[in-house]
């Protein structure tokens, strides 16, 4: 009978909190995703318009090193969007107070 209370508890503690962290995940995984996705199209976009540029042009984009510039560009916008959504996750963690610490 002792089982059933503790699983009962258990359940009530772990499913909530296994709820929110799922959440947490799926989310941060559909957002990078989806960032990922739109920043690839963007990118491989603007690479198949300067490939469609004269060869002259593109002779002086090549040693000017525009399609790294372009590479690092990007980079840095994913970057910064997933910062963005760790620092909002961080505050989600804060906002909890000390319910998460375990002391030992």
């Amino acid at each position: 009978m002792h089982f059933f209370y503790l699983a009962t508890l258990f359940l009530t503690i772990v499913t909530p909190l296994v709820k929110m962290a799922l959440k947490a995940l799926g989310i941060g995984v559909i957002a990078y995703v989806g960032i990922n996705l739109v920043i690839d199209q963007a990118k491989d976009y603007l690479l198949a318009n300067m490939g469609n540029a004269a060869p002259a042009i593109q002779m002086v984009l090549g040693l000017a090193k525009i399609d790294v510039a372009i590479n690092i560009y990007f980079a840095a916008i994913t970057t910064r969007l997933v910062l963005t959504g760790l620092n909002k996750l961080a505050d989600r963690k804060a906002k909890l107070g000390n319910i998460g610490t375990l002391e030992a």
